[in-house]
């Protein structure tokens, strides 16, 4: 006897095939059949000609810098979502050296909106994860900002030999524990002080292992083709895939250069290189608000930071950096994106200016906005979070429709403490098959489906993951492919999504038209050879 059966539903497999009417059948928390299946089961359903999928995966987040606070991840469900990829932009919470833990907090948060746990071992935070009532699954990468803050602080340098060798040693030893890859992220403190021989050298340690190595790159706008070409150059360096996160053309000025950035990735795997991307379904992005200021003025911490902006001196050099030089080197948004167009979404000191632009708080202070960020950053110790008008649709649509694009939300929210956050968090994956598979045709359905759920799967190791083939495992999404869309918009990212029926993990339901169940079976997922 089954324990479910699915009946009468639009099978869309995973792997980009033409769906069809058919039934799916479960049985001890795997797939036992996929077609026409017949027999008694405990629980039937049907499906009426609603769409059934494998459960979607989420290529980029970051869940693990709030998974302790809230591990059933309820905003994550209620996309479809069933496994995360976390660990990204350098940014991972082992393995971190015993006595560096409020030092290492200080560098990783961008706003004080989590307190996240730190452990010694990859393995340690695993086990930690695996004792939660997780919601999603998740698959874990070590992130480049704990080995180099382990190993030399936040200092602008490259390493040392021995430095990079004990950098090396950690990587090898999280890659043992089942960490995916590594990854950086090279806009922020301290990736942004590392050089490409380092980054090749850590990438190298996990050729043996298949891991792969992951970037918030070093430019998404002046920058950008010398970005894309770092990434390229490791991949052959290093001989590992290549995935670059979140991928975008940040700033009016520079939204031209799409095309051609996208072009050299596809020349980089002509030549037989493994370099991939993946992309949210937004014009804006999200960050804290450094990322803004020139790395120079960042190297001791944002504490530090803020209490240098008490220097009118400090002030006026970081102006003068930003409006009057435009160093290429860096990505200048104050700039090119302009602060009319960064909305404020987590200022922990200031909230009454949570859900306004740097332009609109100036007004109201009969400030200019500049002035207006540098006071909020130097209130906030340095911690404040925005989310940048910065990108254009034409290009979102061009990134999405590229064929090594998978999809990320790069959503971060924690429950009870955010009172504002990117809509990507919650709605990331309806709009994605509202949007712009369903209405704007950007792909068929079938391969629309395919970039969430077997390409993922594929491309991360995730053996089980991905598709409705029997032995697989019975993580699912019931939905309908006519109503499916978000709802969260920026001031208000909560509203609920549409479209979604049922989603099942293991073969149990924990969503049942977008109310949880209670029953949460997510567990943590080792890097597979």
């Amino acid at each position: 006897m089954f324990d479910l059966l699915i009946r009468n539903a639009w099978i869309y497999d995973g792997s980009g095939s033409e769906p069809f009417i058919g039934d799916l059948a479960v049985e001890h928390g795997t797939i036992a059949a996929v077609g026409r299946v017949s027999g008694p089961a405990v629980q039937t359903v049907d499906a009426d000609g609603l769409s059934l999928s494998p459960g979607f995966i989420d290529s980029h987040s970051h869940a693990d810098g709030s998974i302790f606070e809230h591990p059933q991840r309820i905003h994550v469900l209620r996309m479809g979502v069933t496994t995360e990829v976390c660990g990204c932009c350098g940014i991972s919470f082992s393995p971190v050296a015993p006595g560096t833990d409020e030092a290492l907090l200080s560098t990783l948060c961008g706003s004080s909106s989590y307190r996240p746990r730190f452990f010694p071992r990859f393995s340690d935070e695993l086990r930690a994860m695996d004792a939660l009532p997780l919601g999603p699954n998740l698959a874990v990468f070590a992130g480049h900002v704990p080995l180099r803050f382990c190993a030399m602080g936040t200092e602008n340098r490259a390493p040392s030999a021995r430095e990079l060798e004990q950098m090396q040693r950690t990587l090898r030893s999280a890659m043992e524990d089942g960490a995916l890859g590594y990854t950086t992220g090279l806009s922020y403190v301290p990736g942004i002080y590392s050089r490409t021989d380092e980054l090749a050298a850590l990438a190298g340690v996990m050729a043996p292992y298949r891991g792969i190595y992951s970037t918030h790159s070093r430019s998404e706008s002046a920058g950008l083709f010398a970005s894309v070409q770092e990434c390229i150059d490791i991949a052959r360096l290093a001989g590992v895939s290549v995935n670059i996160s979140h991928f975008k053309c940040v700033g009016r000025t520079f939204w031209p250069r799409c095309a051609q950035a996208l072009a050299m990735i596809d020349e980089a795997n002509r030549q037989g290189l493994d370099v991939n991307l993946d992309a949210y379904p937004y014009t804006a992005c999200s960050t804290s608000t450094t990322s803004a200021i020139p790395a120079r003025f960042l190297d001791r911490g944002p504490e530090a930071f803020a209490r240098s902006l008490q220097d009118p001196a400090v002030v006026e050099a970081i102006r003068r950096e930003i409006f009057e030089i435009d160093d290429p080197s860096w990505d200048n948004s104050a700039l090119h994106v302009g602060l009319e167009n960064f909305l404020i979404s987590g200022a922990d000191d200031t909230p009454e200016y949570v859900g306004k632009t740097y332009a609109e708080v100036g007004r109201m202070l009969g400030i200019q906005p500049f002035d207006a960020m540098i006071l909020l950053l130097r209130r906030n110790h340095g911690r404040v979070r925005d989310v940048r008008f910065a990108m254009c649709e034409e290009n979102v649509e061009m990134i999405l429709r590229h064929p090594r694009c998978t999809v990320g939300a790069d959503g971060t929210y924690a429950k009870g403490r955010d009172a504002i956050a990117h809509p990507r968090a919650f709605g990331t994956f309806p709009r994605y098959l509202g949007r712009y598979i369903r209405d704007r045709k950007l792909l068929p359905r079938q391969e629309g489906i395919r970039r969430i759920t077997g390409m993922p799967a594929e491309r991360y190791g995730l053996r089980t993951k991905g598709f409705l083939r029997p032995g697989y495992d019975a993580d699912l999404v019931l939905f309908d492919f006519e109503r499916i869309m978000d709802r969260a918009d920026y001031l208000d990212p909560f509203r609920p999504n549409e479209g979604i029926h049922q989603v099942y993990m293991g073969g149990r339901l924990v969503l049942a038209d977008n109310e949880p169940t209670g029953t949460y079976v997510g567990h943590t997922l080792r890097r597979t050879e």
